[in-house]
């Protein structure tokens, strides 16, 4: 089954083994999780024509486990793009909880870092018109309710400019992720790009 309004993506997968209280069992999590990591490090790498089978063999599991989670490539990069968000939400909420009036700029650089990193996948779900924001929205929201809690920081701290709203800032984020496909640049001209962009958002 296709999800409506989603060309190419298949949105079906068998659900995971569950234990007897209804929550998947540890195992099957963790091969999950493993899989997804080696995944996301092979796409990187290699770009995005590894077979499945290749990364159930990285991951040290079997093709079998690999095509019950992820039945088709699209949902393994819809799944990798959604584990991305969920780490970078986990690492806002840890930079939230310091006191560091500059996390922001941590943040984003992270939020830039990590999609320059899987820029192929990113590339792919949207030539495959899939809007991850729409695919999880509750993770996208997070995200940007920890940002909007490093902005207002910043703010109070003096080190942002003074009228940049969390919407900007991550209409910013969204220019580097574009600026960094447009130029096809590696990690170290990423970053560059980014501090360019985000050098607009301190306060002069």
């Amino acid at each position: 089954m296709r999800r409506p309004g989603y060309p190419g993506v298949a949105m079906t997968s068998t659900p995971p083994k569950r234990a007897r209280d209804g929550e998947p069992r540890a195992d099957a999590r963790r091969n999950r999780q493993q899989v997804l990591r080696t995944a996301q490090r092979l796409f990187a790498r290699d770009g995005l024509g590894v077979p499945l089978d290749e990364i159930a063999r990285r991951a040290g599991v079997g093709p079998g486990t690999v095509h019950r989670h992820f039945p088709t490539k699209e949902a393994l990069y819809l799944a990798v793009a959604i584990d991305e968000l969920e780490r970078l939400a986990a690492e806002a909420r840890a930079l939230a909880a310091g006191d560091d009036p500059a996390a922001l700029f941590t943040q984003l650089s992270r939020m830039v870092a990590m999609g320059a990193e899987n820029v192929a996948v990113k590339s792919a779900l949207v030539a495959a018109e899939f809007d991850v924001r729409t695919a999880a929205p509750e993770v996208a929201a997070d995200i940007t309710r920890e940002v909007a809690s490093l902005l207002d920081r910043a703010h109070a701290a003096g080190v942002v400019r003074p009228d940049v709203t969390v919407d900007e800032v991550m209409a910013l984020v969204a220019g580097a992720f574009a600026a960094i496909r447009h130029a096809e640049a590696d990690q170290e001209r990423s970053a560059h790009l980014a501090q360019i962009i985000f050098d607009g958002l301190r306060r002069r």
